[in-house]
């Protein structure tokens, strides 16, 4: 079936971006309202100097967990429970089973709180447990 154009219409047919170029500025808008900031979400905390530490080389597969002076756990800025802490972790075996911690501790910390989370982890089955710490100006 052939469609014709009537006599006397010399307008091209053309592709209107207008809308398309809205679209994407409206995207664009979302995407950088609804993004977090991964550095506004560390926790700041005063880690312990140490004289032999070093720094690993494969950081990869590491699930980050902070506890505060007070014996708060956080995981990433979220604030958890010391149950859920096996359960997070569990399921972080789930995803990856050759997953790792990377516990930051503030100095001031007891020593007892963080024996809580080691056991936690512990019990959940986790066996690679690196400390964060200061480097010391050796």
């Amino acid at each position: 079936m052939k469609t014709s154009m009537p006599i006397g219409c010399d307008e091209e047919i053309g592709f209107q971006m207008a809308p398309m170029i809205d679209c994407v500025f409206l995207l664009i808008i979302f995407f950088m309202v609804v993004a977090k900031d991964k550095l506004g979400e560390r926790v700041i905390l005063d880690l312990a100097i140490a004289e032999q530490s070093e720094v690993p080389k494969d950081m990869t597969g590491r699930a980050t967990m902070s506890v505060l002076k007070d014996g708060t756990v956080k995981v990433g800025a979220a604030t958890i429970e010391l149950p859920e802490v096996g359960r997070i972790i569990r399921e972080g075996f789930k995803l990856n089973p050759r997953l790792k911690v990377l516990l930051r501790v503030d100095r001031d910390a007891q020593h007892k709180e963080v024996r809580k989370v080691l056991k936690a982890c512990a019990d959940a089955g986790v066996t690679d447990i690196i400390f964060a710490t200061y480097q010391s100006g050796q």
